[in-house]
């Protein structure tokens, strides 16, 4: 049994008002929160090259940035942001690791801090060579005879995890230079060794495709708008039909021919 003619346009507009309340529940999810501005930047640049709408605001906490990406879209943005090893580490300065907290420290402490700190200060260096996603540097530092005697020789070891496609092995040489002049005691360049690691690449484009809503990813904000546009939508429905319905039928034509 068909319906009334006047009641289609407005299922259909019940219909489409659910669906807008639905999609405007589906807000955007984080990536990543408490970001220097800098940092929120390089997010940015990285996804919208790639084609993820992102957007940035201050985070929740109001301490940083927070950048922001469609839930449908969060797998392939952190693929995007894992290839080119966003968002950079924030590495502590010298001074940071030498800042002392008591009146003295001891030889270990001391010598702690100043590994600790060359190390992230190499790190920091290396990461800015082009192609370089990440670098890791390892220096080992022997214990220095009191009397004079023979020690062992520093040495260092060193991880580069460089972008597909990019020539930071054609680089080992200026590598192992660049860690022998920093490091002190390092005089033979083959007692720094180097190791080059690819990442994996994220898909050459966005994927396609319509991506199922589930009802986790709609707020209960606009949970409630759809259930409050579809009681008003059924009040109203409701109330036409009544007008209608107590409308007096036109009286039916008798034909006196």
């Amino acid at each position: 049994m068909k319906g009334p003619t006047w009641f289609k346009p407005l299922r259909a507009a019940m219909l489409a008002a659910v669906a807008c309340a639905l999609l405007a529940g589906c807000t955007n999810v984080a990536l990543y929160s408490q970001l220097e501005e800098q940092q929120a930047n390089e997010l940015m640049g990285a996804l919208l090259a790639a084609g993820v709408d992102a957007d940035k605001g201050p985070s929740p906490s109001k301490n940083g940035w927070e950048v922001r990406v469609a839930r449908a879209d969060f797998p392939y943005a952190m693929q995007v942001l894992a290839s080119r090893g966003l968002p950079r580490a924030q590495y502590a300065s010298m001074c940071d690791i030498f800042k002392k907290e008591g009146f003295a420290s001891s030889a270990t402490e001391e010598k702690g801090r100043y590994i600790c700190s060359l190390q992230q200060e190499l790190s920091r260096t290396l990461s800015r060579f082009d192609g370089v996603v990440e670098a890791r540097v390892h220096i080992a530092l022997p214990e220095r005879d009191p009397l004079g005697g023979n020690t062992q020789d520093s040495s260092a070891s060193v991880v580069i995890f460089e972008q597909p496609g990019a020539s930071v092995r054609d680089r080992e040489t200026d590598i192992k230079v660049l860690i022998k002049d920093s490091v002190e005691g390092l005089d033979d360049i083959n007692k720094v060794s180097v190791k080059f690691a690819t990442v994996t690449a994220p898909p050459a484009t966005k994927p396609s495709g319509a991506v199922p809503v589930a009802l986790s990813s709609v707020s209960p904000l606009g949970i409630g708008i759809a259930a409050g546009v579809i009681v008003l939508l059924g009040l109203i429905v409701a109330f036409w039909g009544r007008m209608r319905a107590a409308q007096p039928k036109p009286a039916a034509k008798v034909w006196n021919g």
